[in-house]
């Protein structure tokens, strides 16, 4: 994993957004899930792929809301924090948002890329 570049601007995203999606994570614990982030002036809309429901499911809910797809939001307890160019698949160009306890137990959410076959960290602000 590559760190992250440091003339990129930072993403940004509303500090109570954030804490509802690490709340997500921790009503799940150890059951994984994907879902999507939606964004009009800034991401505000999360929705959860709940059973069959696909990405391109999320996706569409999204636009019903006018909102765009800002990233896809994967919680995957006891998997490696960092992601795999595997994890960029589907919608390649599309952030990838993870739930990680990486620091001395501290549930953080982090922001990733994939350009190139590589994947890198994205620096995610959180603004009030």
């Amino acid at each position: 994993m590559d760190k992250p570049a440091s003339r990129e601007t930072p993403l940004t995203m509303p500090r109570r957004f954030a804490i509802r999606l690490l709340h997500e994570a921790q009503l799940a614990g150890e059951h994984p899930f994907t879902g999507v982030v939606g964004t009009g002036a800034e991401p505000d809309l999360y929705v959860p792929l709940v059973g069959p429901a696909t990405l391109n499911d999320g996706v569409a809910h999204l636009e019903e809301r006018k909102r765009a797809l800002w990233a896809i939001y994967l919680h995957r307890p006891g998997q490696p924090t960092a992601l795999t160019p595997e994890d960029f698949a589907d919608r390649p160009q599309t952030l990838r948002l993870t739930s990680s306890l990486a620091t001395k137990g501290v549930l953080q959410l982090r922001a990733w890329t994939c350009t190139d076959g590589k994947v890198r960290e994205r620096e995610l602000h959180l603004n009030d």
